[in-house]
């Protein structure tokens, strides 16, 4: 009984401990410091606050802190474009691209090296960072690599500039590129600088000599007017030579040009880089279209000259492109001659019908072919052999077949090609009338297997 009695006198104090101890409350969140409540302003100073969520498996949440403060301090650096710099150049040349403005957009985050962490906060869902960085020492830090960044590029000018003096022309242009480079992140600021006792801007001098280099170059070649045939070379050589300036100008040595057909197709033989004597030697191996007027463009081969220079085509737009030396050659291409001959035999040796000699000519011409009734002025002999027998007659049924040869020889009598169709059949109410469904089967025939396989032999395709 005095046991019952302890249980119950003891049993709801220790239910109310328990119970007390349940509803301890969670520790309280920290504070929010202020600048994180209010955005704070530093005089002379950026500020960079980012924030970054803690969610699930997301535990790169401090390095994403980090990118969205930064982010948000170089929000705050404005890139001016500055008059006699050569973005305001490329601008009013309307030549400027969102590459070019890339380039400045890049200086903010290279030159962030002073950023100071201000402070870090955190609870347990958001990671809080504030960065500070010296207007005056980031300015500092720009002007110091910018001056680095100068005398890089007045470097290379120099070079480019002997380079073209001594008439090596495919070192200038490479120089004048790795000058550019050099200030590329700087394309908005005017970059003055003292060459030879005078002071120049000189990313537009660097720009301006390498526009002047591009158009004082000169490119001749012996003809601009050349006489092809499909299928054949051209006989007539190409002579261009490449000379710098353009008025009694020095030859280009070791000059590599870009030679390429502008309208219509063909292979160009030949070196395209010029010799000692600022020349080259091109023939026309082959012309491969049907194009009655073909152009060949001759040109700088800057893609040749600068492959190993970074960011060389984007450069390249700077360059005024009528000013770059060009030379163009007409090819007036006629048309192949052929000369047919065709043997179409009927069941009547009077009478010998035209039905494939007409289906070939009319397809050919189709192509551009033309025909000649003078063997010799022919480029191309085309012999059509056929003849009609007699088959079986089935259920009232009369069968012809048609047999025939087409044979194709080049102004040398050289077989070019030759193929025989036997047994093509016709069916009619008599020999007469399948002879002649026959000899249309067989234009079917030639037109779908044969003539296809002779317009490709004929252009030399």
């Amino acid at each position: 009984m005095r046991q019952f009695v302890l249980l119950s006198i003891w049993l709801p104090m220790l239910l109310a401990c328990s119970s007390k101890r349940q509803v301890t409350p969670p520790p309280a969140e920290p504070a929010r410091p202020d600048w994180v409540m209010d955005r704070p302003i530093v005089p002379g100073e950026y500020i960079g606050i980012g924030v970054a969520r803690k969610k699930g498996n997301n535990f790169d949440y401090i390095e994403q802190a980090k990118r969205n403060a930064l982010n948000d301090l170089v929000s705050q650096i404005k890139v001016t474009v500055q008059a006699n710099s050569v973005q305001s150049q490329l601008e009013r040349n309307r030549v400027f691209s969102d590459e070019f403005r890339s380039f400045t957009k890049l200086t903010t985050s290279i030159d962030l090296e002073n950023v100071a962490v201000a402070a870090t906060w955190q609870n347990d869902t958001e990671y809080w960072m504030y960065y500070r960085l010296s207007v005056a020492d980031y300015q500092q830090q720009k002007n110091n690599k910018m001056q680095a960044a100068s005398g890089l590029a007045l470097d290379h000018f120099d070079k480019a500039r002997q380079a073209t003096a001594s008439v090596q022309l495919s070192e200038a242009f490479a120089a004048y590129i790795r000058g550019l480079e050099a200030i590329k992140i700087y394309l908005n600021e005017p970059l003055p600088v003292l060459q030879e006792g005078k002071q120049i801007y000189l990313g537009n001098e660097l720009l301006s000599a390498l526009n002047t280099t591009a158009g004082s170059l000169a490119i001749r070649v012996n003809t601009t007017n050349l006489k092809g045939k499909i299928g054949y070379p051209v006989d007539e050589e190409l002579i261009v030579s490449v000379s710098y300036p353009r008025s009694n100008g020095k030859a280009v040595r070791n000059f590599p040009l870009k030679v390429r057909f502008s309208q219509g197709a063909g292979t160009i033989l030949g070196n395209s880089t010029t010799d000692e004597q600022g020349v080259c030697r091109l023939r026309i191996g082959n012309i491969a279209s049907k194009e009655q007027l073909q152009e060949i463009v001759i040109e700088p081969d800057f893609d040749q000259m600068l492959r190993n220079q970074p960011n060389y085509a984007l450069w390249l737009k700077a360059i005024d492109p009528q000013a770059i030396a060009r030379e163009k050659v007409i090819i007036s291409v006629a048309r192949p001659l052929v000369f047919l001959k065709s043997s179409e035999k009927t069941f009547n040796p009077a009478i010998e019908q035209t039905l494939l000699q007409s289906a070939v000519q009319q397809k050919l011409r189709s192509e551009g072919i033309q025909f000649t009734d003078q063997a010799a002025q022919a480029d191309y002999q085309l012999t059509i052999d056929a003849s009609v027998r007699q088959g079986s007659v089935n259920n009232g049924m009369f069968n012809s077949l048609v047999d025939l040869k087409i044979r194709l020889t080049d102004k040398q009598a050289v077989e070019r090609f030759s193929q025989t169709l036997t047994g093509i059949r016709g069916v009619q109410l008599d020999y007469e009338k399948a002879s002649e469904a026959a000899y249309k089967k067989a234009v079917t025939d030639l037109e779908v297997a044969v003539l296809p396989k002779i317009i490709q032999i004929i252009y030399n395709l």
